[in-house]
């Protein structure tokens, strides 16, 4: 008996009784086997078509995401740091905040030293900030 013969009869309830343990067993696999290869190959299908889009997108025009990296690297131009005279309201909100953070008074902590650190902030990084930030609003 041929494996489309076996489906057939295989396809019919009430034929399935009258087939022996190894013609329901191969049926069993045949099945098994086309449903997961079937699906599989759509999800394949669906990949190349997803990304296709995705390449047809990138194309038409530049997006803002590119635009936001082009920006954060002309921003991202290292310069030395300054050292810069350290204010009273920079000493306020750096004491509140130490305060609050620690749930004490503010009169128990004594800044004695304000130091400015460089940024090394990856270009990446302050790009998805930056786009984070945009989308929020």
């Amino acid at each position: 008996m041929e494996i489309v013969d076996l489906l057939a009869l295989f396809s019919d309830p009430s034929t399935i009784k009258k087939l022996s343990l190894s013609q329901k067993l191969t049926a069993s696999l045949v099945t098994t086997i086309l449903g997961m290869g079937i699906t599989f190959l759509a999800l394949i299908i669906l990949q190349i078509v997803t990304s296709q889009f995705d390449k047809l997108n990138r194309t038409r025009t530049e997006t803002p995401d590119a635009q936001l990296v082009h920006t954060a690297r002309k921003t991202t131009v290292e310069q030395p740091v300054k050292d810069t005279m350290i204010n009273d309201e920079l000493v306020a909100a750096v004491t509140t905040a130490l305060a609050m953070a620690l749930e004490t008074s503010a009169t128990n902590i004594i800044i004695k030293d304000i130091k400015r650190v460089a940024d090394t902030t990856p270009v990446w990084s302050k790009a998805g900030i930056v786009e984070q930030v945009q989308n929020s609003v």
